[in-house]
């Protein structure tokens, strides 16, 4: 599932994946119903698997 992308997500791919805007996926962030990791204090990484597993549970 997901070949195409890499296994460490930028938010617009993830974005991209789930097919909604900026808001709501930054607020699933901050919800930390998706998991995801600030590098450097503002840049935003999602695991594919941790993405895969929130698509598969919902």
């Amino acid at each position: 599932m997901l070949e195409e992308y890499p296994d460490i997500l930028t938010p617009q791919e993830a974005m991209e994946i789930l097919g909604i805007g900026k808001n709501l996926f930054y607020k699933l962030l901050k919800d930390k119903t998706i998991p995801a990791k600030r590098i450097g204090g503002k840049v935003w990484r999602i695991a594919k698997k941790d993405l895969v597993s929130y698509i598969s549970t919902n």
